[in-house]
């Protein structure tokens, strides 16, 4: 009789919820990474725009160019901490799904332990069987020599 683990819908259930989390966590961390991105870039372009408005002022601007620059700056600070308001509400979520994966993994874990207790158990009882049939059948086949001699 084959081993037949009387959980194992269960345990494919909670090996399917824990590849969902993990693709949930995979997708999360991939905005993550966008995000931080997106920031650097702002940054970067920020950095740059900042340089070219200095080179402007040195070499003279008047009243609406200096405006049109410092409305320009004002809209590329906004949208860096928009960015970075939006990178720490990923992490959080990264954190929290994180920690949702590390359940449905322990889950999983301890019904897969489940599962090897009980097969080890079951291959142990099938070799003990299997040893008292080599230990009956010698002594049948003893037995019947000793029986006729």
């Amino acid at each position: 009789m084959p081993f037949r683990f009387s959980l194992q819908a269960v345990l494919r259930c909670r090996e399917s919820f824990e590849r969902r989390e993990r693709q949930r966590l995979q997708m999360i961390a991939r905005e993550v990474v966008k995000a931080q991105q997106q920031r650097e870039q702002a940054k970067v372009e920020r950095g740059s725009a900042l340089a070219e408005f200095q080179k402007k002022l040195r070499e003279g601007m008047n009243t609406m160019e200096m405006r049109f620059e410092l409305a320009g700056d004002h809209a590329r600070r906004r949208r860096i901490a928009l960015l970075t308001e939006h990178s720490i509400k990923l992490e959080d979520l990264r954190r929290r799904q994180l920690e949702v994966f590390r359940k449905a993994q322990q889950q999983r874990k301890i019904l897969e332990n489940l599962r090897e207790r009980q097969l080890s158990a079951y291959q142990l009882i099938q070799a003990r069987r299997e040893q008292q049939e080599m230990d009956d059948r010698f002594l049948i086949t003893h037995a019947r020599q000793f029986m006729s001699s």
